[in-house]
């Protein structure tokens, strides 16, 4: 709830709206404040109403022009500091439910933003998978021979596995999982000029015939 009651913010808003005029000569101005109604203070703020077809004149009062003048107004009035926050509604229950939606849409953005930092941890730890495959590759030596290079194979899968035993990967996994490891055998199949198809059909054939632990 706010700081007074409704009664009493539409009484501070008609004694600030007539400071407002004495101290500005603007017809248009005069008719958004005349349209605009008092609804609470909270948190420093004066909440001022508009309904739904007077919405558009809000902007009069937002004006670089024109907010330091009234939000002195009321300021004088109240006999306290307070900034302007004007809303889409008359009353102090449309209020309480404009911020409800507000609580609701912020709860939802923590939720995203959440959950695409565990997305970023997950792909991260994925990478950090193929590039020990990666290094892995670099420093195989005679890798022109294809023995080299089916041992080399074999070791990488391993350390495929070690990543999907670590980081709990299932066929149920989110898609930021399922793309981790697709790109790690993307990027191992660069490494060894294989198709990724082929090295992800080979890891579940092993992992099937439990040769990878």
């Amino acid at each position: 709830m706010g700081e007074i009651t409704e009664q009493q913010a539409r009484q501070v808003w008609a004694e600030a709206q007539e400071k407002v005029k004495d101290r500005v000569i603007a017809p248009t101005l005069y008719r958004a404040l005349e349209v605009a109604v008092g609804i609470t203070v909270e948190n420093g703020q004066f909440i001022l109403g508009f309904s739904s077809a007077d919405a558009p004149m809000a902007g009069h009062l937002r004006s670089a022009q024109h907010l330091a003048i009234i939000e002195q107004s009321i300021s004088e009035v109240l006999k306290q500091k307070v900034r302007l926050k004007t809303i889409d509604g008359t009353t102090l229950a449309d209020y309480e439910a404009i911020k409800k939606l507000a609580q609701a849409r912020d709860a939802k953005a923590e939720t995203v933003s959440a959950q695409r930092a565990q997305d970023r941890q997950v792909e991260q730890a994925w990478e950090e998978v193929a590039e020990k495959i990666t290094r892995g590759y670099a420093k195989l030596q005679q890798r022109q021979f294809a023995q080299n290079r089916a041992q080399f194979i074999r070791w990488g899968l391993g350390i495929i596995h070690e990543g999907v035993v670590k980081l709990g990967y299932t066929e149920q996994s989110s898609d930021a999982q399922k793309r981790g490891l697709a790109r790690t055998f993307e990027k191992f199949a660069t490494s060894v000029n294989m198709p990724s198809a082929w090295l992800a059909y080979e890891y579940y054939k092993l992992r099937e015939d439990g040769k990878l632990k």
